[in-house]
């Protein structure tokens, strides 16, 4: 429940709102306001006790300029901006009057405590905020005390100031000064704790910004590096194979690598004011199509139309090819990364027909998800993500603001209109001038294509992540969730001999194919579209059908709260990128190993129930499950692989996927055997003939299971009875 004190602060901030003030002069107008009031409050009782009680109708006037002077002053500091100036004029003429007030009263001596009155004035005109006249006030004040002390001697006490009136009238005011005194010291008190508050709070945010700064940038970096290194070992070790595709890989992610330096060295230029702008005159539309033309094929392989509209007639400007390059690309790159499959991106360069607009537009405007309101405003801010981006993997938060740097730097504009969930524009309003050199290729020859396709992501496209790159069964088969192709290339190349390969390019697509597929480990990333890793690694480790599965976390986020969140969520290994092969492969064949122990644990011995084993606990449970259904329905014929497949709510190649996983055997062997195991028992221990054993096992043709149970056992039934 809200305090009755929160809601009257609440009411007045209401009533004082101004958006043209910051939230810190919003603050000083509330005390300044509160102040205001209760000094009238104040003044009005004062003058009651003054005139009535007292008899000091000579000074009547003293309470009537209060009076107008607050009659004027609070809907001025209302309404006016500057509320910082009203109150301090208000002041002036209070401090103003009480010396002329003194003066009337015979002096300081006998001043009924008027002299506390320019004090308090003093005082609150901190509250507004303005050192300058403050200090002014403080010796305005001064000076009025001055004055009155020069005539001191020349002044004479009238005779209705009386030494009770003046000893009552200084009591009153001294309380009120201390009052006032006591409120300005609370005031900034609070201040204070509000001040830390908000410094601490601002540390912890900027922290909490530079943790994902270094988190996100460690991703960027690792990932190419990752490629890098593994390329130039495969080159070492493979130079036939390689020695053509490894630099040209080698090549692209250190362009990659450059292009990130480059962003935050561009950063850092602009800031200290050192970045050159290299102006030519052109045709600003040929250009811009030029620099699309690389994310057609990009936009294709995602399902996404990518339009571009422009006037017939050649638009000449002036532009920095460099810059527009930069700006231009990392807006298309934006839009292809949150547009969905099957929408659309338009792009178009006009040049509007009003003849005061003398600019040039291009507009990017994609039917992606949208950006949040809230977020709409900061998205150029340096550093700054959305919070929420939903499937896809946050970036530095680099781009965008350097791309509005560099749009300042050409004098232009650029601004965002979004709605969440129907898609983002962005303008980017370049002056229409032609004054620089004239350039024959329109600039393009001033940009290198290589900068552009550094700027497009190495992804996985859909028709390359369900690739199987080994056919042999008899090899384990390993799921690749990465979203990276460059990466996939390079774990295939140093898994393909040992494994069949299948391969996710996000975690949706991996935990789809995980359960269908039933693989015997999984290799994935972490920063991934449409579903990390660690959630798709809680969903696998909750699904009976995959919870058995050995995962290992292949990740740049080498941070040591991200590794306690994977292992928490299940993960059997960690491993930060680069990594190292060796390790890599001793890793994967470490599980597989333990699995293979674990099927020996499982699997043995059919119908006996598996100890508790902490290591295999998930394992452990499904033969629990399954072992007593089996149990329960032995002595049913028309129980079989259908029947199993309905109770644990699994396809029939999903069981025989995961119980072969866990036992090297199949669900249809452990069967019979299960029947046969229950039909010797009640042979031997329970003295049931052949006829009987069988019926009670599920056999129904005495010949069938005669013939099973010598292929069990090596012996006739009759035989093991006798």
């Amino acid at each position: 429940m809200e305090r009755p004190n929160d809601s009257i602060l609440a009411r007045i901030d209401r009533y004082l709102a101004d958006p043209r003030l910051e939230p810190e002069e919003q603050l000083r107008k509330r005390w300044a306001w509160i102040w205001m009031v209760v000094t009238f409050v104040f003044v009005v009782i004062t003058s009651f006790i003054e005139l009535v009680v007292l008899k000091l109708w000579p000074i009547w006037w003293f309470g009537v300029v209060f009076v107008l002077g607050y009659a004027v002053g609070f809907p001025l500091f209302r309404r006016l901006k500057r509320f910082d100036l009203v109150i301090n004029i208000v002041f002036t003429v209070f401090t103003t009057a009480a010396m002329f007030a003194m003066l009337q009263v015979g002096g300081l001596t006998h001043s009924l405590g008027f002299v506390f009155i320019g004090m308090n004035c003093a005082m609150g005109s901190i509250l507004a905020g303005n050192l300058r006249w403050t200090i002014g006030m403080f010796a305005w004040y001064c000076i009025t005390i001055l004055i009155v002390g020069i005539f001191q001697p020349s002044l004479t006490p009238p005779d209705f100031i009386t030494q009770q009136a003046n000893t009552i009238s200084f009591v009153g005011l001294t309380f009120w000064i201390n009052a006032c005194i006591l409120f300005i010291v609370i005031l900034f008190m609070k201040d204070k704790s509000r001040y830390e508050k908000a410094e601490a709070e601002k540390l912890r945010k900027i922290d909490e910004a530079k943790t994902k700064l270094f988190t996100n940038i460690s991703h960027e970096f690792r990932t190419p590096l990752t490629v890098i290194l593994g390329m130039a070992e495969q080159m070492e070790k493979n130079p036939e194979k390689w020695m053509k595709a490894g630099p040209e890989k080698i090549t692209s992610q250190s362009r990659i690598l450059l292009r990130l330096v480059n962003q935050m060295l561009d950063i850092a230029k602009i800031e200290a004011d050192e970045m050159p702008i290299n102006l030519i005159n052109g045709d600003i539309g040929k250009f811009v199509r030029y620099l699309t033309e690389p994310f057609h094929s990009l936009a294709e392989s995602r399902n996404i139309k990518l339009i571009i509209s422009q006037s017939e007639k050649p638009i000449f400007t002036d532009y920095d090819p460099d810059k527009l390059m930069h700006i231009v690309s990392n807006l298309f790159s934006n839009a292809i990364k949150f547009t969905p499959a099957g929408g659309r991106i338009y792009v178009n360069i006009e040049q509007p027909t009003e003849e005061h607009e003398k600019v040039i537009r291009i507009i990017v405007k994609d039917t992606g998800r949208g950006i949040p309101q809230e977020s709409a405003q900061k998205i150029f801010d340096r550093f700054y993500q959305v919070s929420d981006q939903g499937d896809q993997i946050p970036g530095t938060g680099l781009g965008l603001a350097l791309a509005s740097e560099l749009v300042k730097l050409m004098k232009g504009k650029i601004r965002v209109i979004s709605e969440e969930g129907k898609g983002a524009e962005f303008t980017v309003s370049l002056p229409l001038t032609n004054t620089a050199t004239a350039s024959k290729d329109h600039g393009i020859s001033a940009i290198n294509q290589e900068s552009i396709n550094a700027g497009i992501p190495k992804t996985v496209s859909p028709s390359e992540s369900g690739t199987f790159f080994k056919k042999e069964d008899h090899l384990p088969l390993l799921l690749i969730v990465e979203d990276n192709s460059d990466v996939v290339e390079y774990l295939r190349a140093i898994l393909e001999k040992n494994y069949r390969i299948e391969l996710a390019s996000n975690g949706k697509d991996g935990l789809d194919k995980a359960r269908n597929i039933i693989p015997d480990i999984i290799l994935s990333d972490v920063m991934m579209p449409l579903m990390d890793g660690f959630e798709m690694l809680e969903q696998l480790k909750a699904d009976i059908r995959t919870d058995h599965i050995p995962v290992v976390i292949l990740t740049a986020r080498g941070d040591f709260d991200s590794k306690l969140i994977g292992l928490k969520h299940g993960a059997d290994h960690y491993l930060v990128k680069p990594f190292s092969e060796k390790e890599l492969l001793l890793k994967l064949n470490n599980l597989l190993e333990l699995r293979r122990k674990m099927q020996k644990q499982l699997g043995s011995i059919p119908f006996i129930r598996p100890a508790e084993n902490v290591q295999y606990k998930h394992e452990t449970l499904f033969m629990k499950r399954l072992n007593n259904l089996i149990e329960e329905k032995l002595h049913n014929e028309d129980f079989g692989i259908n029947e199993i497949c309905l109770s644990m709510n699994m396809s029939r190649a999903q069981l025989y996927r995961k119980f072969s996983a866990l036992t090297d055997n199949s669900i249809g062997r452990y069967l019979r055997s299960c029947r046969l195991l229950h039909a010797k028992t009640l042979l031997v221990k329970h003295g049931r003939n052949v006829t009987e054993a069988a019926f009670e096992s599920g056999f129904r043709n005495l010949s069938h299971f005669s013939t099973c149970f010598h292929e069990e056992f090596g012996c006739a039934p009759n035989e093991v009875i006798r």
